[in-house]
């Protein structure tokens, strides 16, 4: 495997229905920084399934980031290599465990070096269980471990209909022989990142139900229903997906794909329902993924352009929701006196009004020599690039504070991304060489704004420092960034803390890459 990988964070939740009877899973994909000191940097997600005999097992999926091991020649080539150590425990007590060395593909190029993927199966009873697991680089033992932690929780039974994790796949094939990723007789590559680049054509999943056998009778038709939605409004896509139609048993495999070369970017879910003789829905599942897809944007804008005025465009939108979200996504522009429009608008939800205030808004802006409708294209892109990259929680990207400066002044020329540092939190330093304030029009050369995210479990980044006028000023941004360690603060003129020699954002705020 040698695709891609981009330097995102993602948080995903397994969603269930019923939970009591169900499983639930929080999945956290971990996607760790580049740098040549970090650690092993890795992508991590876990499946759970069942069997016939009610014996359920999980799966856990590692992909491991070649460019961020050390190099070890031997025999004309490269390789790399990781020990991985894994813990289950339940109530602190250890109920499985295992080591063992993961090696890479070999290769010539060191500055091409291929990711590598690790599969492992590991039978569990029904219960919660904390699974902890540890990377090191074999090459480097001196590197602080990567460490990874998670809490599972398994509650199978034989009496309801009960389904697997949606396990996304970055590919499949028919199993020859077979191995750990075989199942159902295919062997399954995941994918373990719910971010899908523009040079991905497919969404490749696979699923299995349970107990419909029970429910619906023995040999009774049932059909599987999977589509895709938006998940900001919970719209159905109604060009992205298909049915399968199966007889009913223990165990349902459903391995399928979809196209998704033309899908813009934007915020998705994937479901799955399962669905009786009679149409009736007994089970849902999705999976939550983004996705970013700037040519299929770009192309659907400039079709608007050319055939529409401003006036035309947001004129035959009749969808509340949309509007609403395209009066709001206007806040990191607007000045004082369009932002209380923008709450006022925001509140009534009056379709005509938002309308009125939309093309309003880019009416003034264009003035008598700009094209209204192509502003707003080029705005509106780089809205739904934020909503991709910058989602927190259910706050949309434009009101977070990193996509209220992506917005406001565009995409920062660096941006330097520290998400494993010793003793700090995760944060990020932006550098604009030169930008153009979109609420003002004005101009700034050399300017920076520096991130911090305190909220472990989310990817909330708040603002602690910027030099750019009318943004928030701290010369102790330092102590923001470091986490436990106050040494100084007590000393207001100190603004650098004690014992951070090690650290990098002095050397990435002074010299950012």
């Amino acid at each position: 495997m040698q695709k891609k990988i981009d330097n995102f964070i993602f948080y995903t939740m397994i969603q269930q229905q019923n939970i009591p009877k169900q499983l639930i899973i929080l999945v956290f994909t971990v996607v760790l920084s580049f740098s040549a000191n970090s650690q092993v940097i890795s992508y991590f997600n876990v499946g759970a399934f069942n069997t016939p005999s009610n014996q359920p097992y999980i799966e856990t999926y590692l992909t491991i980031v070649g460019n961020s091991l050390s190099s070890k020649k031997t025999d004309g080539h490269y390789q790399n290599e990781v020990n991985i150590e894994v813990k289950i425990l339940k109530d602190s007590n250890i109920v499985k465990a295992n080591k063992y060395n993961l090696i890479g593909p070999s290769y010539t190029d060191t500055l091409n070096r291929p990711s590598f993927i690790d599969n492992q199966r590991y039978a569990l009873p029904n219960g919660i269980y904390t699974l902890e697991m540890s990377l090191s680089d074999k090459n480097q033992p001196k590197k602080k471990p990567t460490l990874i932690k998670q809490t599972i929780l398994i509650a199978f039974d034989q009496k309801n209909i009960q389904s697997s994790s949606i396990q996304i796949l970055e590919s499949y094939k028919k199993t020859t022989s077979p191995t750990s990723i075989s199942k159902s007789g295919f062997d399954l590559i995941p994918y373990n990142v719910n971010y899908f680049p523009e040079t991905t054509k497919e969404l490749n999943f696979y699923f299995e139900t349970y107990n419909t056998d029970t429910v619906f009778g023995k040999n009774k038709p049932f059909v599987y229903v999977y589509y895709i939605e938006n998940s900001d409004n919970l719209t159905k896509l109604n060009t992205y997906g298909d049915f399968k139609k199966q007889t009913t048993g223990k165990v349902n495999p459903i391995l399928a794909k979809m196209n998704i070369s033309t899908l813009g970017s934007g915020n998705y879910n994937l479901v799955l329902e399962v669905k009786d003789e009679k149409n009736i829905v007994h089970l849902q599942k999705k999976f939550f993924f983004q996705r970013l897809n700037k040519s299929v944007d770009i192309v659907a804008l400039y079709e608007y352009s050319e055939k529409k005025t401003i006036a035309e465009y947001f004129g035959s939108c009749n969808n509340v929701d949309t509007l609403k979200m395209f009066v709001e996504c206007l806040w990191p522009i607007a000045d004082g006196v369009d932002k209380e429009r923008i709450i006022n608008q925001a509140i009534k939800k009056d379709p005509e009004l938002m309308k009125n205030f939309a093309v309003d808004f880019w009416q003034r802006r264009a003035g008598d020599t700009g094209n209204a409708l192509k502003m707003w294209g080029r705005y509106y892109k780089s809205v739904q690039e934020a909503m991709v990259l910058f989602k927190c929680g259910k706050q949309k990207g434009y009101y977070t504070e990193r996509g209220r400066v992506y917005l406001q002044y565009g995409k920062p020329d660096q941006r330097s991304i520290q998400n494993t540092e010793a003793n700090t939190f995760p944060y990020e330093i932006w550098q604009y060489y030169r930008l153009t304030d979109g609420v003002n029009g004005q101009f700034f050369n050399n300017r920076k704004f520096v991130f911090v995210n305190k909220n472990l479990g989310d990817d909330c980044h708040v603002l602690v420092h910027s030099d750019m006028r009318g943004e928030l000023y701290n010369d102790r941004w330092r102590f923001e960034v470091t986490r436990r360690n106050n040494n100084g603060i007590a000393n207001p003129d100190n603004v650098n803390p004690s014992d951070t020699e090690f650290n990098q954002f002095n050397e990435i705020y002074n010299n950012p890459r």
